[in-house]
């Protein structure tokens, strides 16, 4: 079962706010964001169907119920912080999620506390067609290229550059100060994988890389 072209729409303080998630709760969260539609006053109950998520993100359709559900409980307990360091918001994506194995589906519903981020966007926010995502193997390449589409709809569509330091890298990813603490591995190992694939794969096309230096150390991408 294909999923029709679906489009992601979300306020740009999700864009930018702090979580972390594995590829597979990406997905799953992101098959739920296509299904508002944008005279929605309301969040539903919104239905996966895990087969239909395997089979367009490659997953083997044998252990995927499994390995889907599992995943979509964990995300339930994984944070999302909204907000800078002076005022903000922590919150859990989904209030529950409830499974049938027979049918081979989740319901889940949304925190209410998401509405002012999902529901009735009129301005300041971010979206895109649901196929640009659904091949990403790099567990960071989907919210790169989030951030990459919110800087070109702010550019109305043309050419645009962005400078992101590497401080800004690891905050929005909430890696640990141990995890990629040199700026080689941020390099190697997060940022470069993530724009390969986003311009091999999606409707970005990145024409230029530069990684700027302060003393010795790389301090940003540009």
């Amino acid at each position: 079962m294909k999923e029709t072209n679906q489009i992601v729409k979300k306020s740009n303080d999700l864009i930018t706010a702090k979580y972390r998630l594995t590829i597979i709760q990406q997905y799953v969260l992101h098959n739920v964001i296509s299904q508002i539609h944008i005279e929605d006053t309301d969040f539903k109950k919104y239905e996966v169907n895990v087969r239909s998520i395997a089979e367009n993100h490659g997953i083997d359709t044998k252990n995927a119920y499994r390995y889907i559900k599992k995943s979509a409980l964990e995300l339930n307990k994984q944070p999302i912080i909204i907000g800078d360091e002076i005022e903000g918001i922590a919150l859990n994506w989904f209030s529950s999620v409830r499974y049938n194995s027979n049918r081979g589906t989740l319901l889940v519903d949304f925190h209410p506390d998401l509405k002012p981020y999902l529901l009735q966007l009129q301005s300041y926010f971010t979206q895109y067609e649901n196929k640009n995502i659904q091949q990403f193997k790099c567990v960071h390449s989907l919210r790169f290229y989030e951030f990459l589409k919110q800087k070109q709809n702010l550019g109305k569509g043309k050419e645009f550059y962005i400078e992101l330091t590497l401080d800004e890298i690891r905050s929005m990813f909430c890696f640990s100060d141990t995890e990629y603490k040199k700026s080689n591995d941020l390099k190697r190992f997060v940022i470069e994988p993530a724009l390969k694939e986003i311009h091999e794969q999606t409707d970005l096309s990145i024409t230029d890389t530069q990684f700027l230096k302060k003393g010795r150390s790389i301090h940003s991408v540009y």
